[in-house]
């Protein structure tokens, strides 16, 4: 569970940096109309959609660990995505990537929240979701902080492509852990299970 609290802090973190950042980078660096602006932003919601229901289907065809790590890898295309460009092709690029960033992170935040629900103790579970809310949601007003921080004397396009960069942590803290050797999730607790013991021999005659 640790990999995937850890994958999901970071994404966490610069979603934190993406909400401070998006107004100010469609307004003062693309300069969107005002609608435009509204249409952009609301694009996010048709890929959590599109996440929400491929998420069962990819888990069932490659594995639960799998799909973590390309879920993973999928964000970071969508976070660079996202500033690429000038003029309308900027807001193509911002649109699509938004869209491909919010599938990536509704498929890892499912696939670890089913985990850890499945893998808990029943007495232990809201002690492991109230601790992961905390670690994982905690880091996105520190992401907003960190991007105005940046975005000040660096432009938000430039620090969108600092926290597209910072993303990678998600991936990599899959890909350094033991989910890297796994199908499934569920695959770690059969391999951590300790082994049975042995039946008696049966022995045939004497006392």
């Amino acid at each position: 569970m640790g990999p995937g609290m850890w994958a999901a802090t970071a994404i966490n973190f610069v979603c934190g940096a993406q909400y401070a950042l998006y107004p100010l980078y469609l307004v003062r660096e693309l300069h969107a109309p005002v609608g435009l602006v509204g249409v952009l932003l609301a694009v996010e919601g048709v890929g959590a959609l599109v996440g929400a229901a491929l998420t069962a289907r990819i888990t069932a065809r490659i594995g639960t660990a799998r799909a973590l790590i390309a879920a993973g890898f999928t964000t970071v295309a969508g976070a660079f995505l996202i500033p690429w460009g000038t003029g309308w092709p900027a807001y193509a690029a911002f649109a699509a990537g938004n869209v491909v960033f919010a599938v990536g992170t509704v498929v890892l935040s499912v696939t670890t929240r089913t985990y850890r629900q499945i893998a808990s103790p029943p007495d232990l579970l809201s002690r492991v979701m109230a601790t992961v809310r905390f670690v994982s949601w905690g880091a996105i007003p520190v992401g907003g902080l960190v991007a105005g921080a940046l975005a000040g004397p660096l432009g938000a396009r430039a620090t969108l492509f600092i926290f597209a960069a910072a993303v990678v942590c998600a991936p990599l803290a899959l890909l350094f852990s033991p989910v890297r050797h796994l199908r499934d999730l569920t695959d770690h607790d059969r391999d951590d299970d300790p082994p049975r013991p042995a039946a008696p021999a049966v022995t045939v005659g004497g006392r």
